[in-house]
């Protein structure tokens, strides 16, 4: 039989889980605080919006040169009368949006890597990089 922790949860519950050492689960453990700081945070930053909508559509994501070829599709079916305009419209309404989406998760991904160099760069003496 598993051994179970014997600290409380918040609701003055005793926790559930298996102890791991010294009787205490992973997450009540004082050894673990650090650790347990940055499970918080990964699991924070997985729920974001961004990480989210990258896991519903990891397939959806379209190059450059496809979405230039979907546009050029849809207009040789409307010229050939084989699609309606409506339906090229909004093809290219949502290469338009896929284009503008792109953008702006490039910025973001640039902006945090600048904004992570430029943490890095401070702390020396805390004035932008100086050395004392």
């Amino acid at each position: 039989m598993d051994a179970k922790c014997t600290a409380r949860n918040r609701a003055g519950e005793p926790c559930g889980a298996q102890a791991w050492r010294d009787g205490l689960c992973r997450w009540h453990h004082p050894g673990l605080e650090a650790e347990r700081a940055t499970w918080r945070r990964t699991g924070g930053e997985q729920r974001s919006n961004k990480a989210r909508a990258k896991r519903q559509l990891p397939d959806a994501v379209l190059t450059p040169a496809e979405l230039q070829g979907f546009i050029g599709l849809a207009l040789r079916g409307v010229i050939a009368g084989e699609i309606e305009p409506g339906v090229a419209n909004a093809v290219a309404t949502l290469a338009r949006a896929a284009v503008v989406v792109r953008e702006a998760t490039e910025l973001e991904d640039r902006l945090a890597a600048l904004e992570a160099a430029a943490a890095g760069q401070t702390g020396q003496d805390g004035q932008n990089g100086r050395f004392a």
